[in-house]
């Protein structure tokens, strides 16, 4: 299992453990803008939200694990389009798709969406944002979110509503999303969550073989 605990590197000459990196990063995206300023006045001191993702992302325990799973080859999985496809169909979305991320790029190892790009940089990714925090990220338009309003897909037009549950190993460690998203703002009700939530859990078993 990832040492998400043991002591990184900030970068200016002090140490910062990936757990505390999650955290902050968490924070920074909360619902509750209190405590998002309060974080985001934090992460100022660690050299910004990037420098956190990274932390956590480039962990080569976790990345070792993925690589060990098989899950970094970019290879689609028709299985898994077609669990993203039910995935839309059940949240009523026009876009579903389960990911995986490496320190560099997010991979949709499923997508419903036969135009979309099967592997992009990892500053085009929002499931960054849920894979680091280990937290569901539930945006009803990120182009009114403090943190999300200058990410590209929402400079673009291409993502507005977004909602994500984070996927991790049998033992912990952080892996990817199972997100959809739509390209108009909506309001993610109590019960599509739920419905999500629920969808993680068996795109966990399908991807993990657990």
């Amino acid at each position: 299992m990832s040492d998400l605990t043991a002591e990184t590197d900030a970068g200016d000459g002090g140490y910062l453990d990936r757990e505390t990196a999650r955290r902050l990063v968490a924070g920074t995206v909360s619902v509750n803008p209190a405590v998002r300023e309060l974080m985001g006045q934090i992460t100022k001191d660690y050299g910004g939200v990037a420098r956190l993702l990274r932390l956590v992302l480039a962990d080569p325990d976790r990345l070792t694990a993925l690589q060990g799973a098989g899950l970094l080859d970019g290879a689609p999985r028709i299985a898994l389009d077609q669990f993203a496809e039910l995935t839309a169909e059940a949240l009523g979305v026009p876009c579903a798709a389960v990911s995986i991320l490496a320190d560099d790029r997010q991979i949709r190892l499923g997508c419903n969406d036969s135009g979309a790009d099967r592997s992009f940089p990892l500053e085009e990714s929002i499931c960054k944002y849920a894979v680091v925090s280990g937290q569901p990220l539930i945006v009803d338009d990120i182009a009114r979110h403090p943190v999300l309003a200058d990410h590209p897909m929402a400079l673009s037009g291409a993502i507005r509503a977004y909602a994500a549950f984070p996927l991790h190993d049998e033992r912990g460690t952080p892996a990817g999303t199972l997100c959809a998203w739509d390209r108009d703002p909506r309001r993610w009700t109590s019960g599509q969550v739920q419905i999500l939530e629920d969808l993680a859990a068996a795109a966990h078993a399908r991807v993990f073989g657990t």
